[in-house]
């Protein structure tokens, strides 16, 4: 189920004669009529369409061409004229705008470098939406160093390369961008401002972090993940070795002082056997950690937690190798309730689901929603079943899990690890088909309004969502042009 963008035929634009002032308008602003350029212009010219990128080496001549209605002229990096070749280097940017009598409107083009991942869209986004991408991952040997800021048409208005492959990005107050480094050989959240200069590390107070969540709270507070390590556990009740290593998994808060405020584990509160789906491939591919001695060292991942929700009372928890979400209160540490996954007492019966019976496969990013519900993006890894986007409603007095809505795209049809939902202020869903190579937006009834596709295999681990009230064009354009200004 794709979209495609309403372009109109080339020859019929060219024989169109030039609108006439009375067909622009009375009192408003300006557009031109076209703008081509040579490399070609991305997206193609829309009057609605205000940034576009070309792809550039690392000096490339662009030659631009336009075209006006009656009483607007063009003017392209400062200097009136209908066509003009202007010098690019990756990351910078060049103005046209269209000047009349009732003002101007100006279209920014912005020099892509060489190496920024392929990818195309269709369709139109939520208006005033970012979408924060980190298309950097493959399940083949493709790689890409590059976090992304796409607005709704599928344009990259902002974008920074990184020297680890990154991870999980997403826009703090500043505004600023944290991301983490896959794989997580450097322990730690990066914090930086737009132009790509370095504010803060985000880590532990004993210098870990896992790079698959952080969340920051309305009173600061930081919230990650950490895999601990326990030793000398005896796993041959599960088809292991006798004295293995094994990876609890630990939420951790933190005050903005780096003071430890609140914590938690697994570790006595979700036993091994909840694993049993995975046994195979926790025993099969285990982890290598740094040892006490600091040899390379095995241990076994039976948990895996990839995402974490939280709100005054309650902190919810998605562990991918128990296929399960946990609901804890942080006062006692207790799990009030558990939502898939091996029957436990503290299972929740799911309600007018028809996948109830195993609902959840190697689950992530699980959201408390305003209205109380729980997202998930339901990876459904290994149950051959497509990956959805479920909600449930929690009763946690009758102790059930009622669905309430499900969001699926039939050309999806599997996801082997990551994957993202998160719902919009005007009710659509942004979802980042997990292991495969789309992020789209979804209507509330699930009819897909636009599509963002990775090429060379890529994926992003998620794709948040951020108004434009949050974070201003200007903001993104200044910070594009600060680190490409020397």
């Amino acid at each position: 189920m794709r979209l495609s963008r309403l372009v109109v035929p080339l020859l019929l634009l060219v024989a169109l004669p030039p609108a006439s002032s009375a067909e622009h308008g009375v009192g408003r602003r300006p557009e031109l009529v076209r703008i081509t350029s040579t490399p070609v212009l991305w997206p193609a010219y829309s009057p609605s369409v205000r940034d576009y990128v070309v792809r550039c080496g690392t000096d490339t001549t662009v030659r631009f061409t336009t075209w006006a209605a009656a009483g607007t002229s063009a003017v392209i990096g400062g200097l009136p004229g209908r066509t003009r070749a202007v010098r690019l280097t990756p990351g910078r940017a060049v103005t046209i705008a269209g000047r009349g009598r009732t003002g101007e409107t100006d279209y920014h083009v912005r020099c892509l470098p060489s190496d920024f991942p392929p990818w195309n869209a269709t369709g139109t986004g939520s208006k005033g939406t970012w979408y924060v991408l980190t298309p950097s991952l493959s399940l083949g040997a493709v790689r890409s160093h590059y976090i992304a800021i796409f607005d709704n048409h599928g344009v990259p208005v902002w974008w920074y390369r990184t020297r680890r492959v990154p991870f999980d990005a997403k826009i703090l107050p500043g505004p600023t961008i944290a991301f983490a480094s896959y794989p997580a050989s450097s322990p730690e959240y990066q914090v930086r401002r737009l132009d790509g200069s370095f504010v803060r590390t985000i880590v532990s107070p004993d210098g870990r972090i896992d790079d698959h969540e952080l969340q920051l709270r309305a009173n600061g507070d930081y919230v990650y993940l950490v895999y601990q390590p326990k030793r000398h556990v005896d796993l041959t009740g599960v088809g292991g070795p006798a004295d293995a290593t094994v990876l609890e998994a630990e939420i951790e808060e933190i005050a903005p002082s780096g003071k430890l405020v609140w914590s938690w584990s697994t570790d006595g509160h979700v036993e091994i056997e909840e694993s049993s789906r995975w046994y195979g491939t926790i025993l099969g591919t285990p982890v290598v950690i740094p040892g006490v001695d600091g040899a390379p060292e095995m241990s076994y991942d039976f948990f895996h937690a990839n995402a974490v929700s939280v709100s005054r009372t309650v902190v919810y928890l998605s562990l991918r190798q128990t296929d399960a979400i946990y609901a804890i209160d942080r006062a006692t540490g207790d799990i009030l309730w558990k939502l898939g996954g091996t029957k436990t007492p503290q299972s929740l019966t799911v309600v007018g689901d028809p996948d109830g019976q195993v609902p959840l496969g190697g689950q992530h990013d699980v959201r408390l929603l305003p209205d109380g519900t729980i997202s998930v993006f339901d990876d459904d890894t290994f149950l051959n079943r497509p990956p959805r986007v479920i909600r449930y409603r929690i009763d946690p007095v009758a102790r059930t899990a009622t669905l309430v809505q499900e969001i699926s795209d039939p050309t999806v049809t599997s996801s082997v690890c990551c994957g993202s939902a998160r719902l919009l202020a005007d009710g659509d869903w942004l979802v980042s088909w997990g292991g495969d190579s789309v992020v789209a937006e979804y209507t509330p009834d699930g009819v897909p309004r636009f599509r963002l596709a990775l090429g060379d295999g890529l994926f992003s681990y998620r794709a948040a969502p951020v108004s434009a009230r949050r974070l201003g064009v200007d903001e993104l354009r200044a910070g594009m042009d600060a680190m490409t200004s020397g």
